[in-house]
């Protein structure tokens, strides 16, 4: 009696099975896990564990992280404060500067010339954020000058021998000058204004220095690096103006303090900070004239 296909088929397939049971495990096999199936959140938790819980070092560096971020923050603030927001806020509570019109001075002019020029005439006060009165091109004087030996003239002792103002025409620089001392064995930088050392000599008396910043607070000294030699400055005092004529040029070392000593010479020496305050710049003026200012002029810069 012959079977049928369906039953041939099944002993086929039952026979096989029985081979594949008895038969031994391939390596390959062997080395195979069982499957694990899981949820979406316990398969993350498992794939960062090690990555996603910190430990204590990791808490204690993110928290110090935190801190210096406050902390730079903090000194930022302070300095954009204490920096460009006080300049800001005097531009703000001062509305007025004042500017020279040297259009009307010839190159070269003595002491008592700016005075007849100028002295009826100045400040000019013109807004904050106009575009302050350039010096004409021949008022600038070629890189190299060779000064002449001038006598300066002789002129009463003033009441009050104490630099009060400073007029620099290829600085356009028009500023007051205020006393500054020596504290702690530093010297005050004056703000907004240029700083007169006390003890040094008043001007036509030997070494008169002056300092300013460079930066921040008014920056009166910020084109100091601009000076050549030949430019000319005024200096005045309660009822003279000198006339100095720029004559050196260098960098120093801020312990190089011998730049403010003493000088048989009546000299000016004008100080501020460079190559980002490592050093100082130091600009060294020889006295030309000097002449007495006229009582207009002196009322209107007293206005000022």
């Amino acid at each position: 009696m012959l079977e049928s296909p369906k039953v041939q088929s099944s002993a086929d397939d039952l026979s096989l099975l029985q081979d594949l049971l008895q038969a031994a495990p391939s390596e390959h096999s062997r080395s195979r896990r069982p499957a694990q199936l899981r949820s979406l959140t316990q398969q993350r938790t498992v794939a960062l564990h090690g990555y996603r819980f910190r430990g204590i070092l990791d808490q204690v560096l993110f928290r110090f992280e935190r801190i210096l971020m406050i902390v730079l923050f903090g000194f930022f603030s302070y300095w954009l404060y204490n920096g460009y927001g006080r300049d800001w806020w005097y531009a703000r509570q001062n509305p007025t500067a004042v500017a020279i019109n040297w259009d009307q001075v010839r190159p070269g002019a003595s002491a008592a010339e700016i005075n007849q020029v100028l002295g009826s005439s100045l400040p000019y006060v013109a807004p904050v954020g106009a575009a302050p009165a350039a010096p004409p091109d021949y008022l600038i004087p070629a890189q190299q000058f060779i000064l002449p030996p001038v006598i300066p003239t002789a002129t009463p002792e003033p009441s009050d021998p104490t630099p009060v103002h400073i007029y620099v025409p290829v600085m356009d620089l028009n500023s007051p000058v205020n006393e500054v001392f020596l504290r702690d064995g530093v010297w005050e930088v004056a703000e907004y204004a240029v700083g007169y050392h006390h003890g040094t000599a008043y001007p036509a008396a030997g070494n008169t220095v002056l300092a300013g910043h460079a930066g921040l607070r008014g920056a009166v000294f910020a084109r100091l690096p601009e000076l050549k030699l030949g430019d000319d400055i005024y200096i005045e005092t309660a009822q003279i103006r000198f006339h100095y004529r720029v004559s050196g040029i260098q960098n120093v070392q801020p312990t190089q303090v011998e730049v403010m000593y003493p000088s048989a010479e009546s000299i000016l020496t004008m100080i501020t900070c460079t190559a980002w305050d490592t050093q100082r710049l130091v600009v060294t003026a020889h006295l030309v004239d000097q002449s007495p200012l006229s009582s207009k002029g002196g009322e209107s810069r007293g206005s000022a």
